[in-house]
């Protein structure tokens, strides 16, 4: 079977709960200030999203009932977004990287607050964003993920968004992929004046 499949399998289990049919591309968060669009290939998890606590799970379409080719590059991604005015954190994009770093910046990285559990891998700051890329040896955001993850934190309409991705544990993502994967995300999250209909 090639890991593809298995992916795509892996990905219908997680899913299993998500009712067949009724697939968008675009959920409102933040109070209407911010639109996640999600790349060609993916939706909006409806079971999984919370958008009145400005959180949205993305996933390939495929595993949600939708239409459309299987994405090339296989993931799960979350979105979160902040209250208004949190987003000035990233207007010193090095500080913000930097504090990641420390025990208290792993803390926050961690599914259970354990900052024991973090292993920092790569990190990039430039222009008003900050990628990381970690493992979490903790329980995953959802059952069935790798363990490595690859986020971003950025700026939206003054509030700070901080979007993750990760593999299947069965078809992880690599580095490459990985990062890929998450910049395609980060792209589709703009401000609502700014999205295109």
């Amino acid at each position: 079977m090639k890991p593809a499949t298995i992916a795509v399998i892996g990905m219908l289990v997680i899913a299993a709960c998500a009712p067949f049919g009724a697939t968008t591309r675009v959920v409102s968060l933040g109070a209407g200030d911010v639109i996640a669009a999600a790349p060609a290939g993916y939706c909006v998890d409806s079971v999984s999203s919370q958008p009145a606590n400005d959180f949205a799970v993305l996933a390939p379409c495929a595993t949600l009932g939708g239409d459309g080719a299987v994405p090339r590059i296989l993931g799960v991604a979350t979105v979160q977004v902040g209250p208004a005015e949190s987003g000035s954190v990233v207007s010193d994009e090095i500080a913000l990287r930097d504090f990641l770093m420390t025990s208290d910046g792993a803390s926050l990285l961690s599914q259970s607050g354990d900052a024991e559990a973090i292993d920092i891998l790569s990190t990039q700051a430039f222009n008003s964003q900050v990628m990381i890329y970690f493992r979490d040896d903790g329980p995953a955001p959802l059952a069935g993920l790798q363990r490595e993850e690859w986020r971003a934190f950025t700026n939206v309409s003054g509030r700070l968004v901080s979007i993750g991705v990760r593999g299947l544990a069965a078809a992880p993502l690599k580095d490459g992929p990985g990062a890929t994967l998450l910049k395609q995300m980060v792209a589709g999250v703009t401000a609502a004046e700014n999205a295109t209909p």
